[in-house]
């Protein structure tokens, strides 16, 4: 007879994960926070427990689903637990907004608008080209910006402290535009639009950020990610921090050009990833750990919308699904193969998610 115990709910979540992971690489591809994907995700496997005549778990270990199913009912406490984690990402979640079916294919029928494109950490104007060719092409306008210290910017990162200093170029950006404008922000970048956004709320039509930060109130750039997000990438040696100011706190924070290919740009082609090798910049690091001033009356009131990119190793998707949950947009649209440089691996489609949101 069984007993329930620790070990045996260990090899029903070991069964269920092995599941999950055999219906994501064999089965079709569904966004985990969507309904599908909550069903192939979760519930599939769960039938499959209970249904299967035999059930192998681990290394040759075989248990009976007549046995199993005992064995889990008796668990009560595990089918709680697993209860309320699937009722909470069903709550939390998200479901992703269709471009192909909420707007128009015809990019050439959209109204011009102006958008102003803010790069990321190490980035610059540079990150948009693509995409501000093709913006001009179908009659839109576009902006890039170089943040101070960014792009052909001659300021020195280590010496930027503000966060006022650090986004100037893209309040003066806005302000050079006689109507109103959407803003892209980029990974950090969502930290600059959202500044933006409190200081110049009537100008500042929608706010799109992609695989980025998206700051709620008492943030500030870096507490704007997930806690891990920055750990991660410095353990991983892909990030580093540089003290020229001295040795107590970090001046500024390099990429490793070398592995931008293991994270930043990991599914980019070679020719955009040799450039970011070539042009990445330092970022300054004080303006990131500043409070931004944000308020319900100003930045509260501009719509925003945001791009997940499900193939991301910058902001990885579980970090972004964290970001979206905790300071949920208007809409989610989402890439579900798109790296954290899409601008450059994916821009026809990601130009086409813009197009839409610019619509609604």
């Amino acid at each position: 007879m069984c007993v329930p115990n620790h070990d045996s709910v260990w090899h029903f979540r070991s069964f269920v994960d092995v599941q999950r992971q055999k219906f994501w690489f064999t089965g079709p591809t569904y966004e985990p926070n969507s309904t599908e994907g909550l069903f192939v995700g979760y519930l599939y496997p769960i039938l499959l427990w209970t249904a299967k005549e035999t059930v192998e778990v681990g290394a040759g270990l075989k248990l009976r689903s007549e046995m199993a199913r005992t064995q889990f009912v008796r668990s009560r406490w595990a089918l709680a637990v697993l209860a309320l984690t699937v009722c909470f990402q069903m709550s939390a979640a998200m479901n992703c907004s269709d471009a192909a079916t909420l707007c128009s294919s015809d990019v050439s029928s959209y109204s011009p608008q102006h958008f102003i494109f803010v790069h990321g950490m190490g980035g610059g104007a540079w990150f948009w080209y693509e995409i501000q060719t093709l913006m001009e092409h179908f009659n839109q306008s576009a902006t890039a910006v170089d943040l101070t210290s960014h792009g052909i910017n001659k300021a020195i990162a280590d010496n930027v402290i503000t966060v006022a200093e650090y986004t100037q170029p893209l309040i003066d950006a806005i302000n050079n535009v006689s109507g109103k404008v959407i803003l892209v922000g980029h990974s950090l970048g969502g930290g600059s639009i959202a500044y933006a956004s409190e200081l110049c709320p009537n100008k500042v039509a929608k706010a799109i950020y992609l695989s980025s930060c998206m700051p709620t109130y008492n943030q500030s750039m870096f507490s704007a990610f997930p806690a891990n997000t920055f750990p991660n990438l410095l353990n991983a040696g892909y990030v580093t921090f540089n003290y020229r100011n001295g040795p107590s706190n970090p001046s500024s924070a390099s990429l490793n050009k070398a592995k931008l290919n293991e994270f930043y740009m990991s599914g980019t082609p070679t020719r955009y990833v040799n450039l970011g090798r070539e042009v990445m910049t330092d970022t300054p690091f004080t303006p990131g750990t500043e409070t931004l001033p944000l308020t319900p009356a100003k930045y509260g009131t501009v719509r925003r919308f945001y791009i997940r990119t499900g193939k991301d190793k910058g902001v990885p998707p579980s970090d972004q699904d964290e970001i979206i949950a905790n300071n949920p947009p208007e809409k989610l649209f989402c890439m579900p193969n798109g790296d954290h440089t899409v601008f450059f691996s994916a821009p026809i489609e990601l130009f086409k998610n813009l197009l839409c949101i610019s619509s609604l």
